[in-house]
């Protein structure tokens, strides 16, 4: 039986079947959804407004919104969506450089979570302007695994479909109906996968073998691209993809003298560490904490998200994306937060709230939640979720300094990449332990370094073939069975006296 949905404030009509999930429905239809449990129903995360119509499988609460995976449709219905907008990165450190190709290209930095891209003129190599947005595949979950998990469920042509939907939007909006010559695409090596319609299920368990890794070019018309050619950067794993080795390739670090470290802050937590032209790498699954995916009250990096933190006159305030009415916390706010409350002793080394401490931010700590506003909080649960997080970066970079032979002191330089590295403060950072506090004075953060590397990877068939040298050349350092790693993670769990 056919059944239509109207969504607002989009006041899109969709159609559907009696009997699918609102969900997926939702999803299918582009609408961004983070549902960052892959819509098992445990996060919590996105709930619809049901303004009309009965939904079965799930219970309506007082304010007539339901858990949108566990809603079953059941004839027609009208929904309120609530509204994210992107923030995928687009910052970058960037020299301009010169092509002998004319026309325009488009440099795609494909994220888990958000997607940044910038339009580039081949010939003088300048950025003419760049866009963001969220990827709609947050529906069928908040990182790799679960999004690898649908793709064995059946998924990948709906996941393939969204993200190339997404891209054409991305092209079509920064090219003002110009045809585009070539988009060079970097990311994860899942998402890679996803991208180019490959299986990504050989990842997802050991030997963690992916389909390919090598650089592809398409034209575009094979993947249903706006673009005369597409080419996606090659990876040197199956956690670590082009996002990486363009970020390699951005700063130069197989060139610099000494040794250096390329951090990226995030769900994987990837790694690289360079000395004398060698380049080694690792990933440690910090999770999804810093993506506010496995935070109560967390969401992305988005309007709506708390950002920063600070106690001011004795009063606890904080800065709101988009300067808007709160919608829960994001990575960066949620790093000032748990800095504040160590600072303040309403968190003690082992993570445990302190109900005794010595703070006039005591009255915001009711049990085992500590409360921004009436309705978002920080839970007992979500420190625990933030300390297996920092724990795995940590502990991670200094599993790779010993399986490396290289003593802290060695280091010269820390990069750090990506959205949440380049937002987050960096002092706060290394109060609550995200960075070991041994980098202090070492460090710098570069922005988006793989779109910049996507970039001149674009412009430069001598940056394309250094991208592939690394890529090949890179050796990998596996942690999953590492009883050095494993000790470091269960020593770095703790909050230390800094």
């Amino acid at each position: 039986m056919e059944s239509q949905i109207k969504v607002l404030p989009q006041n899109k009509i969709i159609s559907c079947k009696v009997g699918e999930s609102l969900l997926e429905v939702l999803a299918k239809s582009g609408f961004f959804i983070p549902a960052f449990c892959g819509g098992q129903g445990n996060c919590g995360k996105y709930k619809v407004k049901i303004i009309e119509g009965k939904i079965k499988g799930a219970t309506v609460d007082r304010d007539g919104y339901v858990l949108s995976c566990k809603a079953i449709i059941n004839g027609n219905l009208t929904v309120l969506l609530n509204e994210e907008q992107g923030s995928g990165l687009d910052f970058f450190n960037y020299e301009q450089i010169v092509s002998l190709e004319d026309g325009l290209g488009i440099a795609l930095d494909l994220g888990t979570t958000t997607l940044a891209a910038c339009l580039v003129d081949l010939k003088s190599g300048k950025i003419l302007s760049k866009t963001s947005s969220l990827n709609p595949q947050a529906a069928y979950g908040a990182d790799v695994l679960t999004r690898i998990k649908a793709c064995t469920e059946g998924k990948l042509t709906i996941l393939h479909s969204l993200i190339i939907e997404e891209t054409n939007e991305i092209i079509d909006k920064l090219s003002c109906n110009k045809q585009i010559s070539t988009l060079v695409v970097c990311a994860n090596t899942t998402m890679l996968h996803i991208f180019a319609n490959e299986n990504p299920k050989t990842i997802g368990s050991y030997p963690f073998t992916p389909v390919f890794k090598d650089a592809r070019e398409y034209f575009g018309r094979d993947l249903n691209i706006n673009a005369k050619k597409v080419r996606l950067l090659p990876s040197a794993s199956a956690y670590i993809g082009s996002d990486i080795t363009a970020g390699i390739t951005a700063l130069n670090l197989n060139n610099l003298d000494g040794v250096n470290l390329l951090i990226d802050v995030g769900t994987n937590g990837e790694i690289v560490l360079t000395k004398k032209g060698e380049v080694f790498a690792t990933s440690t699954a910090a999770g999804p904490a810093f993506e506010g995916a496995c935070i109560e009250c967390g969401i992305g990096g988005v309007e709506g998200a708390i950002s920063k933190v600070i106690i001011k006159d004795n009063n606890i305030q904080f800065s709101v994306i988009g300067n808007i009415e709160p919608q829960g916390i994001c990575g960066s706010g949620l790093i000032d937060l748990i800095s504040l409350l160590l600072s303040e002793g309403l968190i003690d080394e082992s993570g445990t709230f302190d109900e005794c401490a010595n703070s006039p931010l005591i009255s915001n700590l009711k049990g085992d939640k500590f409360y921004l506003t009436d309705d978002i909080y920080l839970s007992q649960k979500d420190v625990r979720q933030y300390q297996l997080a920092k724990a795995a970066i940590c502990a991670g970079i200094e599993a790779l300094l010993i399986e490396c032979n290289i003593d802290k002191s060695e280091v010269e330089n820390a990069y750090i990449a990506g959205g949440l590295g380049y937002y987050m403060n960096v002092e706060n950072a290394f109060k609550t332990e995200v960075l070991p506090n041994w980098l202090k004075g070492k460090t710098r953060t570069v922005g988006n370094s793989g779109l910049a590397g996507a970039v001149y990877c674009m412009l430069s068939d001598k940056k394309f073939d250094e991208i592939v040298k690394i890529a090949k050349n890179t050796k990998i350092i596996e942690l999953s069975f590492s009883k050095i790693f494993q000790e470091l993670y269960v020593e770095n769990m703790m909050f230390k006296s800094n």
